[in-house]
Parts: C-alpha cells; structure tokens; sequence
C-alpha cells in the first residue's frame, strides 16, 4: 500500500450517560487523528453505546469506526449495531470477539470471523470498512496467523494491532505476514500509559508483551514519551500503514503522539 500519515484514536466511553464527557474526548482528538473509534463495553464493563457516540462525533464533524463485540450480543443484536452504524454514517466497524468477564458469561453465537463475514451484507445499501483485531505477539502466533488468514477470507479491509511495545516482535510477525496484508491497512497500536497501575493492567491483557525494561520506564513516569518513541520507529517499520493510538483518558496528549509519526512520514504535523 502506498505511504500514508493515517492516525486513528479510540475513546472509552463512560459507564454514565455523560454525553459532556464524551464530547469533551471527541473534540481533544478532532483535530488530532483522521477517525475516532468507539469502544464497545470496554474493559468488560457496561458503557455508553458506541452508537449514542457516533451521533455525538457527527455533532462535531468527526469520523468513527465502531467497535462490535460478540462478547454481548446474539446475531440479531449484532445486526441491529451493524444497522444502526451504518444509518449514522460511521466509517465502518471493527468486529471483535471480546475478551472473558468473571460472572459474565459469553453469548456465543457468532464469531468475530462470522461477523466480518456479514458486516457487509447488513450495512448495504451503505457503505462501512470492516475491521479485524490482531495480536502479533500472541503465544501461539501460527494460529493467530491462521486466525487472520481466515478474517481477512471472510472480507476484513483493515487490521487493527494489539499494543506494541516491542518494535523487533511487530517486525517479525510483519514479515512472515508481508503476503498475507499485501493490500490491507495495517494500524499498529501504541499505548498511552502512564503509571505503573496502567502497565500492569497492560500486562493482564491476553497476549501483551511488555518487557520488563519497558514497565520500568512506565512506572518512573516515562509513558508518554515511550509512545511517542514508538510512534517514531512504527513510522519507518515495513508493513505499518496507519497508527493507532490508546488514549487510555489522555487525550490531549495524543497530539504529540501523532505529529511524531506525521513528522517522521513527512506529512504535515498537524491534520487540520
């Protein structure tokens, strides 16, 4: 794929009906990325549908993609999130299975392969890009490829990555995958995190590699400046066509993040 400056950011929205909260997050990252996306029950906790938000970025001109977790839903509800995403005029949707709650059991009824499969099919006569997550430094990485291999079979246009904190593991994993997402957009995700509560959250999360250096600078109050290293080298990694920014709640500070990978692309610092 050609060379590209592509930024995008994700909010987690609020367990509350803060529509304030939500656009004040919204307008941080508005003239920041190129598309904002909605996260869907983030963290396993019950939060402000991805859809309300869409209509709350459209307020202030801004381009969505929404996430869809399986985690949650039964396929008539998935198709009915699909709908209505496309009725709002989001940009497309990211499908994801969604990780294990404690007490909260899973539905079971698609997978995030099946549900790449009908996104499509759902949103016409509309048009939305379909996403799929990957994880490039999961345990078992042959059958995370095969797992790609069918989500992209089944029709994903674009490939959203788990937070990287080791450049060489992407490379790697980049390399073996080179054919594979030839002709798909590949966002490589970096994390804003901040103190050492974050990066041992970070650390829980299925299939995140965070070595222990890497903690270390985390927890002496070096995040911020970590991400935007990372952004800087993501921009001349092989393979990597848009990044993808974890606000984690810090908004502002995405700003920096993305003018380095602008700045290291050539590419204006700031969108607008």
């Amino acid at each position: 794929m050609p060379l590209t400056a592509l930024i995008s950011a994700e909010i987690s929205l609020p367990a509350t009906p803060d529509a304030l909260r939500v656009r004040e997050r919204i307008a941080a990252l508005a003239d920041t990325v190129d598309v904002v996306g909605l996260t869907d029950n983030h963290a396993g906790q019950s939060r402000m549908s991805p859809l309300a938000a869409v209509a709350l970025a459209r307020e202030q001109g801004v381009k969505t993609i929404v996430y869809v977790s399986c985690r949650d839903r039964n396929r008539l509800a998935l198709q009915s999130q699909v709908i209505g995403a496309a009725a709002l005029g989001s940009e497309g949707v990211l499908c994801l299975y969604g990780n294990a709650v404690d007490g909260v059991p899973h539905v079971k009824d698609l997978t995030a392969t099946s549900l790449i499969a009908e996104a499509k099919r759902w949103a016409a006569p509309n048009e939305l890009a379909v996403g799929a997550v990957v994880n490039p430094f999961a345990d078992d990485i042959d059958r995370e490829i095969r797992l790609l291999e069918r989500k992209l079979g089944a029709g994903a246009e674009f490939v959203q990555s788990q937070m990287i904190f080791d450049v060489n593991a992407l490379r790697e994993f980049l390399e073996r995958t080179a054919d594979l997402l030839a002709d798909i957009r590949f966002y490589a995700g970096v994390a804003l995190l901040r103190n050492e509560r974050m990066a041992d959250q970070a650390r829980r999360l299925p299939g995140c590699l965070l070595p222990d250096s890497t903690h270390r600078q985390i927890s002496m109050g070096g995040g911020l400046e970590l991400a935007t290293q990372l952004a800087t080298e993501l921009a001349s990694t092989p393979g990597v066509d848009a990044l993808h920014v974890y606000p984690l709640g810090a908004e502002a500070a995405t700003r920096d993040v993305a003018a380095s990978f602008r700045s290291a692309r050539g590419a204006p610092v700031h969108r607008r």
